[in-house]
């Protein structure tokens, strides 16, 4: 088993990655390549530079598992008072699993909430044998339903991801919430949330998250010295939001329960 993960941050008192007061743990690595990376210092499994940094500060370090669980586990009086806990995220935590998997082991045995935030762009059979048995909750990311754009704009198809959730919620171990991430001109055409909308609707899936265009993104990608290929600079206009959610139901009768998140 892996015995040191490459992350990039770890986050306390976070309140938008699960459920009460959780410490976000995000891993470096992504099979993904998405034009409008939220975390481009996460895309990389190596150490990085942060272009014309006098003080020469890396992205992203290796940890060990007694480190980590240490760090994490300070704030266990406030995971219990709250109903919080752990989540990892990236990146891709699945592409560090064997460590993840002895991770969430160790934090299971604490009694401590899990849970994860995924591309769903993995291997699901060491997943279901090395994380799911672990975790409490499930974020899944669905970005694009047709597979020619998903190809275009993350730079990998998207049959995997769609059979890894399907895999998922017919198993109906944890559960398990779709989020659709709102990239104006790219995810939020109506043809585009609808699909995922009846692809959710095929599923008995009534609810998902869609998350608005955050676009300070961009800063952290000019300071990796990378030039962003999505240039949208401003974030969406309450307009944009609410159509989205116009746009984000079945193509039958009938309308899906949408939240937001800030």
């Amino acid at each position: 088993m892996q015995q040191q993960a490459l992350i990039f941050d770890i986050k306390r008192d976070c309140s938008e990655d699960g459920p009460g007061i959780r410490s976000t743990v995000f891993f470096k690595g992504c099979p993904l390549s998405c034009v409008w990376c939220q975390n481009p210092e996460g895309k990389e499994k190596r150490i990085e530079p942060w272009a014309n940094n006098a003080k020469a500060e890396a992205v992203g370090y290796w940890i060990s598992l007694d480190d980590l669980l240490y760090r994490l586990l300070i704030d266990k009086p406030f995971y219990n008072s709250s109903g919080g806990g752990v989540t990892l995220s990236g990146g891709e935590v699945t592409q560090q699993m064997g460590f993840a998997h002895q991770l969430l082991k160790a934090l299971k045995a604490e009694g401590i909430h899990t849970a994860i935030e995924t591309s769903g762009f993995f291997n699901y059979r060491r997943f279901a044998e090395l994380l799911l048995p672990w975790l409490d909750l499930i974020y899944f990311d669905l970005k694009l339903i047709d597979d020619v754009a998903s190809r275009q704009y993350t730079g990998q198809g998207n049959r995997l991801i769609l059979e890894n959730f399907s895999k998922l919620v017919e198993s109906a171990q944890v559960p398990v919430i779709a989020r659709v991430p709102l990239i104006p001109g790219i995810t939020t055409s109506e043809e585009n949330l609808s699909g995922i909308a009846d692809f959710l609707a095929a599923h008995g899936i009534d609810a998902a998250t869609l998350l608005p265009y955050n676009p300070l993104w961009a800063d952290k990608a000019a300071k990796l010295g990378k030039t962003p290929q999505y240039q949208r600079t401003t974030f969406m206009t309450p307009q944009e939001k609410d159509q989205c959610v116009i746009s984000f139901q079945p193509s039958h009768q009938g309308k899906r329960r949408v939240g937001h998140a800030n």
